[in-house]
This record gives C-alpha cells, sequence and structure tokens, in this order.
C-alpha cells in the first residue's frame, strides 16, 4: 500500500476539543488551514493509498534527521499543501520546510500556494524573502513536476524569481472543491432584511470592519461574528483579553457584547463549519477560507477583498467580492447583499476543476476524481466522527456560556499539569517527532572533527615544545660533558701519610 505523508493539523474524523487546539497549536493558529487540508486529504484517499497527517510538524521546530530519516524510510510521496506562504511573518517555516524537503528521497508536491502583497502592488522589495522562496521552490522542483500556485499574481511573482510557466502550474486553492468537482450556492432572495440571518468575518488590520460587525450585531436577529485565529479562540475559551496588535481585536475581548450576548462562534473542524454556516442567509467578511467555507455551505457568500492572496483566488474561481476601500463604517449587508451572485462562478467550475486534477496527474498523485479510481472509506469514517461543535464564548450568557464552563473544568480536572503535558484530551500526531532534539550521526561526526582539529592543534604546540626541550638537553648534556673533563684535569694522587692523618681524625670525631 502507498503511504502519502500530507501537510495537514490532524486526520479529518479525529475530534479535538477546543482547550487542545490551544494547548498544542493543532489548527497552526488559524483554523482555515484544516479547510484545504481537509480537501487534500479526501481527493488523496483512494483504494490503495494511506493518507497520513504530519501535524505541521515538517515547518515546527525541533525537527531533526532523526525524524527526517523516519519520513524517508515509512512514505512513498510528500504533499504539501499551502496557502500565503511566500510572505515574511513565514519565512522561518518555510526555511524549514525546504530543509526537510531537501533530504527527502521521494516525490513532494506542493498545492495551492500564494504570495502576499497589499492590493495596490507598493510593496517594498524584500531579498531575504525571495531568496528563501527560491531556495524552497528549488528543492521542490528537483522533485516535482511543477508547483501549483493559487493565482496569477503569485505566478508573476515567482516568474520574477526565475520560476517561469514550465516551473508553474495555476489551480487556485483545493478546498473549494472539498465536496467535489461542482459546489453550488443558493440564488440569491429577493432581499435581505434585519430579520435574516447573517454571518460575518474580519482579518487583522481591517478597521472598517469593527463598526460594521458592530451595527449589524446590533439590528440582526441572528448575527454570528467568525473569528479564525487561535488568539480569537483563546479569549472565548479562557476568557483572557484579546491580543492589542489588531484592529480588530476589540472583537474579540472577552466583555465584548459579541461574547456577552453569545454571538461570536469559533469551529473547530471545516465539516462543522461548513454545516453551521448551511443555516444562514448571508456570509460576508474578509476572510477567504470563510468565505470558502459558506461557499461549500451553499450560503450566498460575498467576499471583502483586502490583499493580494484573497483577490487573485477571487479573480480565479470567479467568486463574487468587494474591494476593501468601497466599504465605508456605514456599509449595510442590505446593499451589498446583490453583489453575492454566483453564476459567473458556476461556469467557471468546470474548467478549474479540470486545471486541478490536471495537476495532480501531472505529478503522478492518484485522486478520487480520476477515471478507474476508487475511494477509500474517507466519507465513511467522518460521516461517523462525533465532532465537537462550535466554540461559544465562555463568558455568554445562557445554555452556550454554561457549556464551556463545564467543558473547561473537565480539563482543569485533570491535574495541575502544564497544557503540553496533557493526557486524557492530547492530540497525538501521526508522525510525531521529538521535542528535545536527539543526537545524530551528523552532529556527532562534526562534534568529533572539531575535537581532532583542536587535537592537531595542541600536538604541534607539544611537538615545538618537545622541539625546544631536546635542543636545551643536548647543550646541557655538552655542557655537562666539558665541566667532567675539566675535573678530570684537577685529579691528582693524594699522599700515604695524608689519607693516614684524615682516617685517624675522623674517629676521633666518631667518639666526640
Amino acid at each position: 500500500m502507498a503511504r502519502l505523508l500530507l501537510r495537514a493539523a490532524k486526520s479529518p474524523w479525529v475530534p479535538v476539543p477546543a482547550e487542545s487546539v490551544l494547548a498544542q497549536n493543532v489548527i497552526a493558529t488559524n483554523i482555515g488551514n484544516l479547510l484545504f487540508g481537509q480537501s487534500m486529504f479526501r481527493a488523496l484517499s483512494v483504494e490503495g493509498t494511506e493518507v497520513v497527517p504530519n501535524s505541521y510538524n515538517s515547518g515546527r521546530r525541533g525537527i531533526d534527521d532523526r525524524y527526517i530519516q523516519k519520513i524517508n524510510d515509512e512514505f512513498d510521496a510528500f504533499v504539501v499543501p499551502l496557502a500565503n506562504a511566500f510572505r515574511p511573518s513565514f519565512r522561518q517555516n518555510l526555511q524549514r520546510l525546504t530543509r526537510v524537503i531537501g533530504q527527502l528521497d521521494m516525490p513532494v508536491t506542493v498545492v495551492g500556494v500564494g504570495s502576499q502583497h497589499s492590493l495596490d502592488g507598493d510593496d517594498a522589495a524584500d531579498s531575504e524573502l525571495d531568496h528563501d522562496v527560491q531556495a524552497f521552490m528549488k528543492v521542490v522542483l528537483d522533485r516535482s513536476a511543477s508547483v501549483g500556485v493559487r493565482g496569477e499574481e503569485t505566478s508573476a511573482y515567482l516568474k520574477r524569481l526565475g520560476f517561469g510557466e514550465e516551473h508553474v502550474d495555476v489551480i487556485g486553492c483545493p478546498s473549494v472543491f472539498m465536496n467535489g468537482p461542482s459546489p453550488t450556492v443558493r440564488a440569491l432572495d429577493t432581499t435581505l432584511t434585519e430579520g435574516s440571518s447573517l454571518a460575518m468575518s474580519a482579518s487583522p488590520e481591517t478597521d472598517v470592519m469593527v463598526p460594521i460587525i458592530q451595527s449589524h450585531a446590533q439590528r440582526f436577529k441572528r448575527f454570528r461574528y467568525i473569528p479564525q485565529n487561535s488568539k480569537d479562540l483563546n479569549s472565548m475559551v479562557w476568557g483572557g483579553p484579546a491580543s492589542p496588535d489588531t484592529s480588530i481585536s476589540v472583537l474579540s475581548n472577552p466583555d465584548s457584547s459579541l461574547h456577552l450576548d453569545d454571538q461570536i462562534r469559533f469551529p473547530l473542524d471545516p465539516n462543522t463549519w461548513v454545516n453551521y454556516l448551511s443555516d444562514f442567509d448571508f456570509v460576508v467578511g474578509t476572510r477567504i477560507h470563510g468565505t470558502v467555507a459558506g461557499i461549500l455551505s451553499g450560503t450566498p457568500t460575498l467576499l471583502v477583498a483586502h490583499d493580494s492572496r484573497t483577490r487573485e483566488l477571487a479573480d480565479y474561481h470567479e467568486i463574487p467580492y468587494l474591494p476593501l476601500g468601497q466599504l465605508t463604517s456605514k456599509t449595510r449587508a442590505e446593499d451589498v447583499y446583490q453583489y453575492a451572485d454566483y453564476r459567473k462562478f458556476h461556469d467557471r467550475q468546470a474548467e478549474t476543476f479540470e486545471q486541478f486534477t490536471g495537476f495532480l496527474e501531472k505529478n503522478n498523485l492518484p485522486h478520487i476524481y480520476a477515471p478507474g479510481q476508487r475511494a477509500n472509506d474517507f466519507d465513511e469514517k467522518l460521516g461517523a466522527a462525533d465532532l465537537p461543535p462550535m466554540v461559544h464564548p465562555v463568558l455568554a450568557a445562557g445554555e452556550g456560556g454554561r457549556r464551556e464552563v463545564i467543558s473547561r473544568l473537565w480539563w482543569l480536572r485533570q491535574g495541575k499539569i502544564v497544557d503540553g503535558e496533557r493526557l486524557a484530551y492530547a492530540f497525538r500526531p501521526e508522525v510525531p517527532h521529538s521535542k528535545k532534539p536527539e543526537v545524530t550521526v551528523r552532529q556527532v561526526d562534526a562534534r568529533l572533527t572539531k575535537e581532532v582539529k583542536l587535537l592537531k592543534v595542541e600536538l604541534a604546540k607539544s611537538h615545538e615544545v618537545a622541539t625546544e626541550t631536546r635542543k636545551q638537553l643536548a647543550k646541557t648534556q655538552k655542557t655537562v660533558a666539558t665541566q667532567a673533563k675539566a675535573i678530570r684535569r684537577l685529579d691528582v694522587p693524594i699522599p700515604t701519610r695524608a689519607k693516614r692523618y684524615a682516617k685517624r681524625f675522623l674517629k676521633r670525631l666518631g667518639r666526640g
């Protein structure tokens, strides 16, 4: 049986509670990561193939040669779904991934990677990032037919770095096809009213979204704000203050009306997320994977594009969007609802799906959509899974808040142990790596080489000292020989009478 290692958080049917998601960073800070990871997991789940998630370990700290050798020994290929990985804040992860991939002796396929730029294109040149991206692309292309990128802007960026059409295929994001080749969004109703149900999202540094979300939370009969970052989940789970480093933090503070009125939810799994949104009338926000979740749910969804990574995916898949600059603090969902028209999107999907599956075939990856291939038991396992529900804020009034408090008490009841060492609810990666780097042959060899070098230096010094000592000894021996010769010249016979007197004298001394 072929074994594929997949860059993904976990097997989609494995339930992980919110406390463990935070303690072990299962979602790699953003729940959107699980969406495209699950999409690739399902697409590759053919009979005769085992897909194993790497729990993002291949890009995390502490990876050693032993872990890399384990991949080489146990797997036949490494598949790497990525989002906007070509950005400054992802540099260290990219460097670690490059190191791991550079030591693999198997095919490596990168799917859906993107670069991140401002909408106006006025980004300062970043030569260090460019260097890291070039290094990453080179080690991947040594092990694959091409790299799958999310849109034309990423393709243009890589072309500037020396990677043209022969190296790159534009394939969008596999998350769009998580449930199959033809995602369908409901047609728009005549109007949207305050009696409708509305879900919204916002990204860091999108200031204008704060008053928009606050006003809609007050006006709409059923309103939900759905954040995606671990920092927001932490404030919901533990009641701690939201991180103050972004303009939207006020929305996730535990003393906000969204918390107290139970108007905020956090998904822990893609299926839970998609199913939850299917009961809404309209989804709008700046989160690209929040938008995709809305699309998969069949709910009319409008993206607010605030940077190149969101815009290029929207352009490629024909997802309806408005640029962030067209919104003001007084923008109403009722006024932009009409833009969530998915007719072009539906017309476009046959072509983009063919491009996606063609890329998989070009890189020799069997998939469930290919003629003659049969899917394994992925759908059955996911359908039978008891996944955790959407997370309520712990300080919410009513039943939702009480259930969250009980969940926290169960977690804390395990004992006074640091979160990373908890056992009963701990998530166990299927391909674990050692937290403390273990000694490798390469490290021992490097240390011995250093010690031998130092010994050679010490031996050279000792040789110099020995040479000088031998010179001094030879000189001393020569001096002694000369003095001995002089003494022999002074040696004369002592008269017999003198010897007798001396003997008597010494005898008297002994008596005294």
